[in-house]
């Protein structure tokens, strides 16, 4: 079920970008790992990709939002599996697979139009 629009898509993208800065400190990750250098990375990631995507709140509109959400699918399946890629499942896995589904989530309930009232805008 697709329930977000572009426009509230974008708001979410912003905050889980500025989220996912604090969650190694909100998690006590060790400093300067992979547990919490991956959310930095991931958090820059997200940022730019919404700055280039083609929606309301894009800012250079270069990446349709078709490939916005794939790319945010498939981001989010490797932050999900990252502890396991990376080899540290024995000491965290539950912020990265918490939000690493959160993020495939999202992209599956966005729809990739603008809805009819946000292009009135």
């Amino acid at each position: 079920m697709k329930f977000l629009d572009t426009r509230l898509h974008g708001y979410v993208d912003y905050a889980l970008a500025t989220l996912l800065l604090f969650i190694p400190a909100i998690f006590r990750l060790e400093v300067n790992t992979a547990q919490s250098i991956i959310f930095y990375i991931f958090s820059i990631f997200t940022f730019f990709l919404s700055l280039q995507t083609d929606y309301e709140h894009g800012l250079y509109k270069l990446l349709p939002m078709q490939a916005h959400l794939l790319i945010e699918i498939l981001s989010g399946l490797f932050l999900a599996a990252s502890p396991w890629i990376f080899g540290f499942s024995g000491v965290v896995f539950v912020p990265h697979l918490l939000f690493g589904v959160l993020v495939i989530l999202i992209g599956l309930m966005t729809t990739p139009e603008s809805s009819r009232l946000n292009r009135l805008y």
